[in-house]
């Protein structure tokens, strides 16, 4: 390796240069390096970058040089004229220069002496190897055994360090074997090289398969065994490392911690109480604890110790908050403490709830909470209103019986002597009105109002004042306008006076809290109008300078709500002005951080809502900077494991990181969280505007679509999914419908292609929803032969992942392996996955319907799987096939005969299943279309197997009860359709035509309605004796009630109702005086109001 001591001397120079404090000297150097190096030289770079990590006498040296080779050495150039021609470095150099490299790495890895360096050493060998793959150094395992075993504590700690990195290099090795190894490690004399084991089994714990996981267990013990010693040393920075470890086992793996639970709970409990500790130390003993709970509740519930033992921890957390002078006077309000370990507490506790439930939890917590509250210590106060606000949501269905005792206990603390209780009170109220509405607004609304309103008032804390308000917002949010109507005046006359307050964060939060009672109270709000709307416009208008951004991006939002609350006749005379505000403001928003941005964006929002096409011409103002943040791309930031992340990327500024394979990984969130908001606002204008979208439906479309794909947000990718469909109508209503098609051939191909690979199920269902509409959108014959074969193979995919899983499920079933906590896991699963399967259903219904038999060839492949489904025990999917069949009989007609074989028996099946009222509808709509649409076919099916199993539905003791009565509903509409279209090979059409009429009416089957009355007016006029023969009293006074029940649920056509009109009016007239007042009084008072509302008497 001598070869490169010259080129290293030279290499070491421009590398002083890389680590200069100077901007210019750097940038130039780096420039030096990619131009004079890496690109024309990249083996010499390598092996002197390697040479000087192994070599050079200076410690600060190796460890850079060990840096750059990990970087350079996989970034992405040029190796052709194509752009897509792109590899790393590394694959450009010889293999002579890789055996170079990897020499002096391993002879680093011996010789070195200095633990940081060390460290960056270790990195980047796992670097090497996490790109090559696990057989491409056959040197590496030897050395990094050899290092394990070696009587040096550095050396032992390095090999576990790269197994941590890469602990798949241990795969082929017995599970006996490694837990050996580790055993003896998880004993080393050096605290470094346990821990290290440490954070290495757990990798490896996560590596391993799910079958491999159980005979892992053994370790468990030795693992925990890790702790205790760093305890006793005081070593807390190594502490908190081993638990963070063993939190990404809780994460992956809790059930492995079952056996230990007891211990861990113990021994994470007396480090969370303990006083003497660092905050970061306790907290994440805790933090341990509150993820296996989350993991694995079950398993949590089942320890009879848990809760017991955490929840006073939490407790106590939450009862170490301290009063200072500076939460007084502070000018604004942010979540500084948000670190501390009283937030922590409360955090902890909400967690713990929600993952545990009330039945656990709640007992233990008000062992504590009555004597906290009932304390003379104003912090044991404090901390017992935060803990009933903290374990509401979790402890709903408990708590939600006891709902009066609990607002009767923290009422009185809104007169609490001590300023910081008030303001818990105002925070336990203000979370219960969201926990438990509407219960709280319509049961306890005059205890809560009447003790929260006055502190409103309370100007000597405004931080209390504000929290009153802040917690009326939650109220007002969930609260009928019955229930705030009498309170509006005193709230109003209170907000005010807070928008004349000496602080901004109390005008900020007072103009917030009228916006929301003023959407709450809608036209009741138009006697306020006129005394708050000027003083919005004047806050936007003079309030101008940089510390007044947020109030002014607040009163927009209120002015905007307000527009909406009182209609467009009110404010119709302060548009112009508020528009012009508004536009003066996107104008002055200059920097990325103005929080005016997302309040102009949302207001622009409503006032389209509100002005509907009149907007069109304010569009050029607010799509362009909407269309820039939909557009940005995500800020992304490498840092080496040591270095200080928040020095240049701030969490305040929306930087998040995670540590992955040794360095820090950070993406700015709030940059993501802006162009989801913006993608979601497109969408809503395409909706509001129609037409008026069409100058943007270009460039939107062109923007949207790619972010299908935009998987660093699932909320932007839903978001643009949602967004397409509106876009595509907005160019249909248009009438452009040759660009339509235009741009649609393309956007249908992305659609196939994400829809065939997709993984997330959230996401997948969205898909396919927006697929349909958009295709809905475009209409008929809009898909090519190739683009059906593709959404075909989409959906074939989907339902084979789909039907693998559930055979998985029952036969983990079947082999009893399930717990708690895996039911409570499948469960979610199987809900996740029964509503994708329904999108698919509904794709395929789209394509059909706009298709028709020009979908039948491609359709052939999914049969198959349809079929396999139509066999199976589980009813859902069942059901799906049978709707997917039910189509293809509807849009193709007699054509689908041909599959008649695979899907009649199981309908006749269906028909007649007792347990699933679901299953029972779709077979019975699926001989409705038999008959309506099937011709011939099906006719022998249809009247001989399929009408006897259609009279039992229709029949059945509780047929129109809640579960059953869709079934019946489409029961009842397929004899009419039997009736309509094979009444010629019925042997008693008559008959079966007065059962049918006795099974009357149709109620809640919106889509069956309008077909049935149509057929009952048809059956009036053309058979009149058929359904009332003689005219019959009591079949008339059962004809009327049909017709009524008709009239007043539902809308119809005007020609339908009409003629239901019609026939009930010549119904009633054949009946006497005393018996039409005897029929009147059977109709009820719902639908005699419902006929008078609609102007039908």
């Amino acid at each position: 390796m001598s070869s490169y001591e010259q080129t290293a001397a030279l290499l070491k120079g421009l590398m002083s240069n890389l680590m200069s404090t100077d901007n210019n000297v750097r940038s130039q150097a780096e420039t030096a390096l990619n131009s004079e190096w890496r690109d024309v030289q990249p083996q010499t770079l390598l092996g002197s970058l390697a040479f000087l990590v192994h070599r050079d006498n200076e410690a600060t040296a190796r460890a850079f040089a060990a840096v750059l080779l990990r970087r350079i050495a996989f970034q992405d150039v040029k190796a052709g004229d194509n752009k897509e021609d792109e590899r790393t470095v590394w694959s450009l150099v010889p293999n002579g220069v890789h055996q170079a490299v990897k020499n002096e790495l391993l002879g680093a890895l011996k010789d070195e002496t200095d633990r940081g360096t060390r460290h960056k050493l270790c990195d980047t060998i796992s670097e090497i190897t996490n790109n090559e793959g696990e057989n491409e150094w056959a040197d590496l395992l030897p050395a990094l055994y050899a290092c394990a075993q070696d009587g040096n504590a550095s050396l032992r700690e390095s090999a576990y360090r790269v197994f941590s990195s890469c602990p798949y290099l241990l795969s082929g090795q017995s599970p006996d074997s490694v837990n050996s190894a580790f055993g003896g490690a998880f004993q080393d004399g050096d605290a470094t090289v346990r821990l290290a084991a440490l954070q290495a089994s757990v990798q490896y714990i996560l590596a391993a398969t799910d079958k491999q996981r159980p005979a892992l267990a053994p370790m468990m013990p030795q693992m925990l065994g890790v702790l205790e010693p760093l305890q006793r040393d005081g070593d807390e920075d190594g502490l908190t490392e081993a638990l963070s470890a063993l939190i990404e086992a809780a994460e992956e793996t809790p059930k492995l911690f079952r056996a230990v639970l007891d211990s861990l709970v113990t021994f994470a409990t007396a480090i969370g109480k303990n006083d003497a500790l660092e905050a970061t130390t306790r907290q994440t003993a805790m933090e341990l604890l509150v993820t296996l709970a989350e993991s694995a509740p079950g398993m949590c519930r089942k320890n009879a110790q848990f809760c017991q033992q955490i929840v006073p921890v939490c407790l106590q957390m939450m009862s170490s908050i301290e009063d200072d002078e500076e939460w007084y006077t502070v000018e604004t309000l942010d979540d500084s403490d948000n670190d501390e370990n009283h937030v922590f507490g409360e955090q902890t506790l909400d967690r713990l709830a929600n993952a545990l439930g009330g039945k656990q939890l709640l007992p233990v917590a008000f062992n504590y909470i009555p004597q906290m509250l009932a304390s003379s210590e104003w912090n044991q106060r404090h901390a017992g209103l935060m803990a009933v606000s903290s374990i509401g949501e979790g402890c709903l269905k408990i708590m939600r019986n006891e709902l009066g005792k609990i607002v009767h206990m923290v009422v009185p603390f809104f007169t609490d002597s001590h300023p910081r209780v008030r303001y818990a009170v105002c925070n336990c109220i203000g979370q219960m009105a969201t926990d438990f509405a509407p219960k709280l607004q319509e049961e306890h609304h005059a205890a809560v109002l009447s003790a929260l309103i006055p502190v409103m008032d309370q100007t000597s804390v405004p931080r209390v004042q504000t929290h009153a308000a802040a917690a009326m917002v939650n109220f007002a949010e969930e609260a009928t306008k019955q229930v705030l109507e009498p309170y509006l005046d005193t709230l109003f006359e209170r907000l005010l006076a807070m928008l004349n307050g000496s602080k901004r964060y109390v005008q900020e939060q007072a103009i917030t809290t009228i916006a929301t009672i003023a959407d709450n109270a809608q036209a009741k709000f138009n006697k306020y109008y006129s005394t708050i709307m000027p003083m919005l416009l004047n806050v936007l208008a003079q309030a101008t300078d940089h510390d007044h951004r947020l109030l002014r991006g607040k009163a927009m939002e209120c002015a905007t709500f307000i527009a909406l609350a009182v209609g467009k006749d009110v404010f119709a005379p302060d548009i112009p002005r508020v528009i012009e505000l508004l536009t003066l403001t996107q104008q002055s928003v200059t920097e990325a951080d103005d929080p005016q941005a997302s309040y102009l964006q949302a207001s622009w929002a409503r006032l389209c809502k509100l002005m509907g096409a009149e907007f069109a011409p304010i569009l050029p103002v607010v799509m362009p900077p909407l269309l820039t943040a939909a557009k940005q791309q995500p800020d992304f930031a490498v840092l080496e494991a040591d270095e200080d992340a928040e020095t240049g990327y701030s969490a305040e500024d929306g930087w998040e990181f995670a540590n992955i394979g040794g360095q820090q990984i950070g993406i700015r969130t709030t940059l993501l969280e802006e162009k989801c908001e913006a993608v979601e606002l497109i969408g809503t204008y395409a909706r509001d505007l129609g037409t008026g979208f069409v100058p943007y439906a270009a460039e939107t479309l062109e923007t949207l679509v790619p972010l299908f794909k935009f998987y660093f947000h699932e909320g932007v990718r839903v978001a643009a999914a949602a967004a397409v469909p509106y876009v595509l109508t907005s160019v249909k209503l248009a009438g452009d419908d040759a660009a339509l098609r235009q741009v649609w051939s393309h956007i249908c191909d992305c659609y196939t292609a994400v829809l065939a690979t997709e993984e997330d199920d959230t996401f997948t269902l969205q898909l396919f929803n927006s697929f349909a509409e958009s295709l809905s959108a475009v209409g008929a014959n809009s898909m090519t032969p190739s683009q059906l074969e593709s959404l075909a193979s989409a959906c074939i995919a989907q339902m084979t992942k789909y039907y693998k899983r559930m055979k998985d499920r029952e036969a983990a079933r079947a082999a009893e392996e399930l717990d708690e906590d895996d039911e409570e896991q499948l469960a979610e699963e199987e809900m996740l996955e029964s509503l994708a399967v329904d999108e698919v259903a509904k794709a395929l219904h789209a394509v059909f319907k706009t298709h028709g038999t020009l979908f039948a060839p491609a359709f052939h492949g999914v049969v198959p799987v349809a079929v396999k489904y139509l066999h199976e025990r589980d009813p859902a999917a069942r059901q799906w096939a049978i709707c997917v069949f039910d189509d293809l009989v509807e849009f193709t007609g007699p054509a689908s005969s041909q599959y008649a074989g695979d899907f009649l028996e199981p309908v006749t099946q269906a028909l007649r299943d007792q347990s699933a009222p679901d299953l029972r509808q779709a077979a019975a709509y699926g001989v409705g279309v038999m008959a309506q649409f099937g011709g011939d076919a099906y006719a022998d099916f249809v009247v001989s197997a399929a009408l006897p199993a259609l009279l039992e539905i229709i029949s059945r003791p509780d047929a129109r009860e809640e579960d059953n009565v869709y079934a019946t509903d489409n029961a009842v509409s397929a004899i009419a359709k039997i009736l309509r279209f094979y009444g010629s090979k019925l042997s008693d059409a008559r008959a079966l035509l007065q059962t049918w009429f006795g099974a009357l009416p149709v109620t809640h089957d919106e889509d069956e309605v309008p077909s049935v009355y149509e057929y009952l007016v048809q059956v009036v006029a053309e058979q009149p004796d058929a359904l009332v023969p003689n005219g019959d009293a009591q079949m008339l006074r059962h004809l009327v009630k049909v017709v009524v029940s008709a009239l007043a649920a539902f809308d119809f056509v005007p020609a339908l109702a009409q003629a239901l009109i019609a026939l009930m009016q010549n119904s009633m007239q054949a009946l006497d005086a005393s018996a039409k007042a005897e029929l009147w009084a059977e109709i009820s008072p719902e639908q005699q109001q419902a006929l008078q509302a609609k102007g039908l008497f």
